[in-house]
């Protein structure tokens, strides 16, 4: 099956793209009557991807998905296989141990304790979504999370110069081991020393193939995508 990558994935699409070989394994091993949860999914692109792949899926972000979700599962032919409801993962008081699957990407590093004031926005509380996210696994289910990293120092003065760092906190490497700490087995992959987002598909496609060479000789602390697989 041919994935609609642009729909799911949205932006920097070649370089976050890598989170379908990363967690297919998992995805594929599941029995498709698992209860599956996508969190942070204001635009409904993950879930999108796992109900094109079979599965029933509770679609959530804070206040709930935008309504552009809901048009992008039609577009696809999944919408009854798609339920929608609010969840603020920072603050959750949903029934534990019910989901055999939690999947977000680019979520952890922008959650705050109040929506409204940036300063809240922490790795604590960060650290208290996810382990609110484990609290809602089953025993054995995974937490399948792609995050935005520091990156190399060119990318961080990237971010500084265009105003990208005052919206996010990204994390360093050396974070990802208390991050998921409740979990019993962590594995966790690097990808991507620049973006693929400038406007020529061929410079794209260039930038791509130097990201998979520097995968091989550059140390993960330059690599600015993570994709976990966490188990419970």
């Amino acid at each position: 099956m041919s994935l609609p990558l642009q729909d799911i994935i949205e932006w920097d699409v070649l370089n976050w793209s890598q989170l379908v070989p990363a967690w297919t394994p998992i995805i594929d091993s599941l029995d498709r009557n698992s209860k599956i949860l996508a969190i942070g999914e204001r635009n409904g692109g993950l879930s999108t991807w796992l109900a094109l792949e079979g599965f029933n899926v509770i679609c959530t972000d804070r206040t709930g998905p935008e309504p552009h979700a809901a048009a992008l599962h039609r577009k696809h032919g999944v919408a009854h296989k798609i339920q929608y409801d609010k969840l603020d993962i920072v603050d959750c008081n949903w029934q534990p141990c019910q989901f055999d699957l939690i999947i977000a990407k680019s979520v952890i590093g922008g959650l705050k304790a109040d929506p409204a004031n940036r300063s809240t926005r922490t790795f604590q509380v960060q650290q208290q979504a996810v382990n609110n996210i484990h609290n809602l696994l089953k025993p054995g289910g995974y937490f399948l999370s792609a995050e935005n990293m520091e990156g190399s120092l060119l990318l961080k003065q990237i971010r500084r110069i265009k105003n990208k760092d005052k919206g996010w906190r990204h994390f360093s490497w050396r974070e990802m081991p208390a991050l998921f700490k409740p979990f019993a087995e962590v594995k966790t992959k690097a990808f991507g020393v620049l973006p693929t987002l400038f406007s020529s598909p061929v410079v794209n496609r260039v930038v791509f193939g130097m990201n998979k060479y520097f995968l091989q000789i550059l140390p993960s602390a330059t690599k600015y995508i993570s994709f976990t697989i966490a188990r419970k």
